[in-house]
């Protein structure tokens, strides 16, 4: 149950804290001048992106998210216009996908590799709130990247937000019925199963992602996010020996 602000977010690559800026594969990453506390809110501005895992996917001081256990997690964001180049997006990528081939499992071919991108929601798609879960199979090329991949087809809601208002966007994982969900504001939207929802997402564990991004204009904005929550299910205690 985090409310994280700029003094969170670490300085350089790694080390003991809640948030670093930029991902794993991109670079140095956003300097820290996107980054900012506003009346105790973090605001994030146009080009940032903060993960809860070190690029060298060491210990954070956030937990990853199990997928054998199976999540709700959930993000209080508003941004500072409705503009529909704004992109800002919450998600989530699983810790074996880093670069690795620790996303590489017994019996696949040489190079291949699966897991689960789960993005809870991005802006600048459609009206509504944009959900989509993608299984991602292959060997990577940089000419075409993943060879195998779907993702659901019902990922954009008809149904309009006012993204300068505050809101809750919500993605819940159950890896026994194979299935994520999307929530706003406490609500379910739409869900989505196999094949979309792969099963190796069952051995994964997820980290947080929050990113203030732009569909191709650039169009200055804020992405302000006022707290970040993320629920595992208790595991079931065992019964005492008599």
């Amino acid at each position: 149950n985090e409310r994280p602000k700029a003094s969170d977010i670490a300085p350089g690559r790694n080390g003991p804290y809640k948030w670093f800026s930029g991902q794993w594969y991109a670079g140095e990453g956003p300097s820290l001048d996107h980054y900012r506390t506003e009346d105790g809110v973090l605001a994030i501005s146009l080009g940032g992106e903060l993960v809860s895992t070190p690029r060298d996917f060491s210990a954070g001081k956030l937990p990853l998210l199990p997928g054998s256990e199976g999540f709700y997690v959930e993000f209080e964001v508003r941004l500072s216009d409705n503009d529909p180049d704004h992109w800002p997006a919450v998600w989530l990528m699983p810790a074996e996908h880093n670069g690795k081939q620790e996303d590489h499992y017994e019996g696949d071919p040489p190079g291949y590799e699966r897991f689960m991108e789960f993005d809870i929601d991005e802006g600048g798609f459609g009206p509504g709130l944009t959900g989509t879960v993608h299984n991602w199979r292959g060997v990577w090329t940089k000419e075409k990247g993943y060879p195998e991949h779907e993702q659901n087809p019902n990922n954009v809601s008809t149904v309009p937000i006012d993204r300068s208002e505050w809101h809750t966007f919500g993605g819940s994982y159950d890896p026994i019925r194979q299935r994520v969900a999307w929530w706003l504001d406490g609500v379910e939207q739409m869900s989505a199963g196999p094949p979309y929802v792969p099963e190796v997402a069952a051995k994964q564990h997820f980290y947080l992602i929050m990113s203030c991004q732009s569909h191709g204009a650039n169009k200055p904005y804020d992405m302000f996010v006022r707290a970040v929550r993320a629920y595992v299910p208790p595991k079931p205690k065992r019964a005492s020996a008599q």
